[in-house]
Formats: structure tokens, sequence, C-alpha cells
């Protein structure tokens, strides 16, 4: 039998709380029939540690309803420059319980299903049932994961989005179920290794832009995978997906889809909207993978990376 998420009960009945009163300070930007839209919204999330813990609770402080949050790992002292949920108080504790109970603090009614073991083949069908979308926060390492999620959701047509946090700041990618593939953006096919995939994958979403210019980006893929983070990126990346997010759900723009996206770095001064006509195609972009790998030494040497398991976040 596939793994099921948990389920969760929200607050007691008897807590004083009112979702009305508790969002009414977004009339004139979100109306009354608005909200109740984004109150009856299911939103799959995964990985909840990285930009994941962001995203949700940045969607509750909007008002989304309904969560399905996957992540088996625990807070770890390294976490607590960016993870939304990382605190003393929450050291060795699954990161999808901690958002769980933080998502409650904030809606007592929100109904929240977690998901505490890896991501496969076996739990990504229940994973996604009865999303209306789903964010990809996965960590960088978790390439088979990835691809598996996005073409699960692309299949069931499941709109994706998700962000990259990339030095000061972030870029959005968004996938619609009919337009580009996540394979065909990256330019990833079946057979790769998982150190190939992460080149694709890094040349994807962070090839180019402001933060190239002061990142030290040698270490890379060192030492269990790490990468250089802030947690002030993870909190524009998860500002600009819940924007995205709320003007889908509500009509009131179509997101840029890939080969569409969106860059965002503040300490650049830099705001840009581009377009990477024909994905990894893109001569363009082969020229930067080649780039990419002179910059990143340790994954261009012919060594194996290890992967992360599914259901983690970066």
């Amino acid at each position: 039998m596939p793994d099921q998420p948990q389920q969760t009960s929200p607050a007691p009945a008897d807590c004083p709380y009112d979702y009305d009163q508790a969002f009414s300070r977004h009339r004139g930007l979100i109306d009354v029939s608005e909200q109740e839209r984004l109150k009856c919204t299911r939103v799959a999330i995964a990985g909840v540690g990285g930009i994941g813990g962001h995203h949700a609770a940045t969607l509750a402080r909007t008002g989304l309803g309904r969560f399905v949050l996957a992540d088996f790992d625990h807070y770890e002292l390294h976490n607590m420059n960016r993870q939304y949920g990382a605190s003393i108080g929450t050291l060795g504790r699954n990161k999808a319980e901690v958002m769980r109970d933080i998502l409650h603090g904030i809606n007592p009614e929100a109904e929240v299903r977690l998901m505490t073991r890896p991501l496969d083949r076996n739990s990504i069908d229940p994973f996604l049932e009865g999303a209306d979308i789903v964010i990809d926060a996965l960590d960088i390492m978790a390439q088979t994961a990835r691809r598996a999620l996005l073409a699960a959701a692309r299949e069931r047509g499941i709109p994706a989005f998700s962000a990259a946090p990339l030095g000061f700041g972030g870029a959005v990618f968004h996938y619609h179920p009919e337009g580009m593939s996540y394979d065909e953006f990256a330019g990833l096919e079946d057979g790769m290794s998982e150190r190939q995939m992460l080149l694709h994958f890094l040349c994807a979403i962070g090839a180019q832009g402001p933060h190239l210019k002061y990142m030290d980006t040698s270490g890379i893929g060192c030492e269990g995978g790490t990468a250089p983070s802030l947690g002030l990126a993870c909190q524009i990346g998860a500002c600009m997906v819940a924007t995205d997010v709320v003007a889908h759900l509500l009509g009131r723009r179509t997101p840029r889809w890939v080969p569409r996206f969106a860059q965002f770095d503040p300490y650049g001064r830099s705001y840009r909207e581009r377009y990477r006509p024909w994905g990894a195609r893109n001569p363009l972009q082969r020229l930067r993978m080649a780039v990419l790998r002179r910059r990143l030494p340790a994954l261009a040497q012919d060594q194996p990376v290890a992967a992360a398991p599914a259901g983690q976040a970066g």
C-alpha cells in the first residue's frame, strides 16, 4: 500500500479564532470572495526546510487553508541561518511537524497533512492527491525526486511553482502542465548521473544574473552538496512565489511559465524578467554550461555526488 500523508487535526474548537477577522486587513487587496477561494486552496509543498518553510508560512499568512507538507529531515544547527522553523527549541525535530505547528499557530483551522518519509513512486501519488498547486522546494541534490515530482504534477495537470535563492536575491521558475517541461528547460535525460543532473539544474536556475559577480561558487557540491545560502534570499524567493501563486489562483494575471522567468537581486540592484527560448537547447545556455563547469570544479570532476533523499529541503 502506498504511504499516505499523516492526517492532522486543526486546533481545538474552543480556540478564540475567527478566519475572516484574522485576514480582514487584506481588504483593498483581496476581497471576501477571493479570500474564500484562497481558504479552499490546497497546496502541496515538497520540502519545508530551506525555502519550503518560508513558502508554507507566507501562504498561510495570505490565508491559504489547506496544506500537504513533505519532509523527512530534522532540524540541525546549520539550518539556523535560513530555515523558517529552525530554532534552539526545534533542533532535532522533524521539519514537517514543526511547520505544521507553525501553520496552526497562524491559522488553527488550517487543514495540514504530513508526509514524513522520502518522496518516491509510492508516495508521490498520495502527496499530490487533491492538490491545486505544487511547490518544489526539494534539496538541490534531490534531482531524481525533482524529476519524478514535476513529471507527476505535469501528468495530473497541476501547475508547479518554484524559487531558487541566489545570493542576496531569488529567481522564480514555474511550470505549466501544457508548457515546457522541467526536463526540457534543464536539459535532463534518462540515464544521466546525479552529478550530470545537478550541473544541468544549476545551469538552468543560476547560470546568469548579478549574483555571479559577488558569489564564491567554488565550493558548491563539496561536503554533502552544500551551497552558499542566506535566509533573506529564501524570504525573497518565497514572497515572489506567493505573489505569483495568489495572482494565478485569483485569475489576476498569468504567471511567467518557463522558458520565461524572473530574477530579483536587491544587493545587485537588479530586477529582470528573462526569456530562454528552447530551454537547455538555447545556444547561449550551452555556452553558460561550459562556463559553469569551470566555475564549479568540484562538480566538474569525474566523481559521484551523493543524492539527497527525496522530500528533504535544502
